[in-house]
């Protein structure tokens, strides 16, 4: 590895910028620098709060420093979230504003600037926007960073991505065949499968893992009320808090419990999805500045926007999975050496999850990476995306094939495209081409087919009564003059058309409740509930038993899919079996051993439930549109027959009397 002389030799126009302050590179810096900037691919792993960013736009601006210095976009750099995009925007213009690079930002919060910048802040859905509307912005580009990979990785975005990079390749290389592929960087703080992540987003990529991280300080307390959080919270008078939560819906009952009953004074922000930019925007910079605040939030704030100094990080149940628990507990306490947070689970089972997941945060080999399969449904919103941006408004089998990865066949293209056409989305046009039928011209009039996220395109939406702006995809349909609660503050109900209402602000009226978003609820993952099951001394192979009346509980320790999965396979047997949790489910039958099955039956078991496990495997936004034959084998390739056949045929059971207590508990 080069000397930190060595490197600042090599970077003469970015460490001024960059590093001077400081005097010194980071450790990652000192390794990344020098192999990004002799241009090879990279994923880039190190512990939040490392210096990844800077260690990967520097080598990137100083290999382009001249080309950026010209008209036309040299640098795309991927965030998963919009106010990620924001945060780094304003982190960065300040460094660049003399120059003489343009740094822009593109979200759908924010339009681009008329003057196209040389390095441009976006999103995947941004980045669909900018390819159907300005395909040639991308003609010049030399390098694109894919900013926290593993929250990408593995769920429609992430296969949207693998998409959306071929395309731009395409336009780069159109009638210059020579250009040589744009330089790929992708970074995070933690990949479970590091070369998996560079198999699928880079070209022939090197690994830089750079392990370390603060250690972690948890506190465990229940939850039986907000009363308890109230109490929580009143110890902590002069600390600012971050408080996740699990919905929307508690972040805003939470909300109200707190203005009511926080015994001292704090300002109380709210911030999650649905509610408008430019408020999203004010309750950030208010909380970043307040003395003494609590902002009770979702995942928004998960990651690293900025909001000042946190003193404080409350978990108001568990997160469903090991990313979003060390993305949230890591946003407190940066300043220190530790990383402190208040985990206040609702039940037995959740205070359990919470030591599963602080046990594999400080285990890393523990962890393994999850089955990957890629979703064919992108491939949906893709052929919507491609006829918008074609000069001819059409589509050929071809620009399909270009774009899906390897694993997808060239069979289920055209079954995909025929299934459209049989729907009403795509009609014939010239000899080979397929152009927009009616079902596809309105997604199009309405901007719908940028993202592979969110509710079904037929749900019912809540939009701002004056501007028609989508604000939240809904349960359902509210009457005129309905009262409900969003952003913590009360809206009325102006008008009803068709599948939409529009919501408007009424100061001082009483909500009756709060707006009820479209949701599914979060799988809990095997490697959580396994980790659980180590904790009880169960050995990985094994299930026990609880006598509960005229059955049992059948403790497998699975994971939410995997035990929906395995109820369906006993049902198939004539076994009446009922999913209760994570952990077990409840059966009539007598359990001394798992019945033997074989890879017929758990396919159709699978097949019996894969309507109800689709919403768990987020399949994308687009899967009800797939030929059922594709959509029912995706769905298949996510649940891992395979893996779950091999457990089922190596379970024993074997009746733990010692334990019953614990797993009473389990089982609420």
């Amino acid at each position: 590895m080069l000397t930190q002389q060595a490197v600042k030799q090599r970077i003469p126009h970015t460490w001024p910028l960059f590093f001077a302050r400081h005097g010194r590179f980071t450790p990652i810096q000192q390794q990344a620098i020098p192999t990004i900037l002799d241009g090879h691919d990279t994923l880039v792993i190190a512990a939040t709060a490392s210096g990844k960013t800077e260690a990967v736009i520097a080598p990137l601006l100083e290999r382009n420093w001249t080309a950026c210095k010209q008209p036309g976009l040299q640098l795309l750099y991927i965030c998963p979230t919009r106010a990620l995009v924001r945060d780094l925007y304003e982190r960065l213009q300040p460094l660049l504003q003399d120059t003489g690079i343009a740094l822009g930002l593109k979200t759908g919060d924010v339009p681009m600037a008329r003057q196209t910048p040389a390095i441009l802040l976006t999103t995947p859905e941004s980045i669909d926007s900018l390819l159907t509307r300005v395909p040639t912005l991308f003609l010049n580009v030399q390098a694109i960073v894919l900013d926290e990979i593993h929250l990408f990785d593995n769920t429609p975005r992430g296969d949207h991505l693998r998409c959306l990079l071929p395309r731009i390749e395409r336009i780069r290389q159109y009638d210059r065949p020579e250009v040589t592929k744009a330089q790929r960087v992708a970074l995070s703080a933690t990949v479970p499968d590091p070369a998996g992540i560079a198999h699928r987003y880079l070209h022939h990529g090197t690994i830089l893992h750079l392990p370390g991280g603060r250690p972690i300080e948890a506190e465990i307390q229940p939850l039986y009320s907000l009363t308890e959080l109230v109490n929580a919270l009143a110890q902590r008078s002069a600390y600012k808090s971050l408080v996740f939560c699990n919905s929307r819906e508690e972040v805003e009952e939470t909300a109200v419990t707190l203005r009511q009953y926080l015994p001292h004074h704090a300002e109380i922000f709210v911030h999650y999805s649905n509610l408008d930019a430019a408020l999203r925007r004010d309750v950030e910079e208010r909380f970043a500045t307040a003395a003494t605040a609590v902002c009770i939030c979702t995942s928004t704030l998960e990651l690293g926007v900025d909001i000042g100094s946190v003193d404080d990080v409350v978990l108001l149940g568990a997160p469903p999975n090991l990313n979003a628990f060390m993305q949230r507990i890591g946003r407190g306490s940066r300043r220190t050496t530790r990383t402190q947070a208040l985990c206040m689970p609702k039940s037995p089972g959740e205070w359990a999850r919470f030591e599963a997941l602080l046990t594999l945060a400080q285990d890393s080999a523990s962890n393994h990476p999850p089955t990957y399969s890629f979703r064919p449904s992108v491939l949906i919103q893709q052929t919507f995306s491609l006829i918008k941006q074609s000069p001819t408004g059409s589509i050929r089998l071809a620009d399909l094939r270009r774009i899906a990865p390897p694993e997808v066949t060239s069979e289920e293209i055209r079954k995909i495209v025929a299934t459209l056409a049989v729907g009403g989305y795509l009609q014939a046009g010239r000899m080979g081409e397929w152009k927009p039928d009616i079902r596809l011209q309105e997604l199009l009039d309405q901007h719908e087919i940028y993202t592979n996220i969110g509710a079904d395109i037929l749900a019912f939406t809540a939009v701002d009564a004056h501007t028609g702006r989508v604000i939240a995809q809904t349960e359902g349909i509210y009457p005129p003059g309905t009262i409900v609660r969003f952003g913590g503050r009360p809206m009325v109900v102006t008008w009803v058309q068709a599948r939409q209402f529009g919501l408007a602000a009424a100061p001082g009226a009483v909500a009756s409740e709060s707006l009820r978003f479209q949701k599914t609820a979060a799988a809990i993952p095997f490697q959580v509930t396994q980790t659980v099951a180590r904790a009880l001394n169960i050995p990985a192979n094994q299930m026990t038993t609880l006598p509960q009346g005229q059955g049992l509980y059948l403790f497998h320790f699975w994971g939410t899919v995997w035990g929906e999965l395995l109820a369906a396979a006993l049902q198939a047997q004539d076994i009446r079996a009922t999913p209760i949790n994570e952990y077990c489910l409840f059966s009539h039958h007598p359990m001394p051993q798992l019945p033997p099955g074989d890879d017929t039956l758990r396919r159709k078991a699978a097949n019996s439930v894969i309507g109800r496990l689709s919403g768990w495997l987020d399949m994308g936004r687009f899967h009800h549109l797939l030929p059922a034959d594709v959509g029912q084998a995706a769905i298949l390739k996510q649940l891992n027959l395979p893996q779950f056949g091999a457990l089922c045929d190596a379970a024993i059971v074997t009746p733990m009397p010692q334990l019953h207590p614990q797993l009473q508990l389990l089982a609420q």
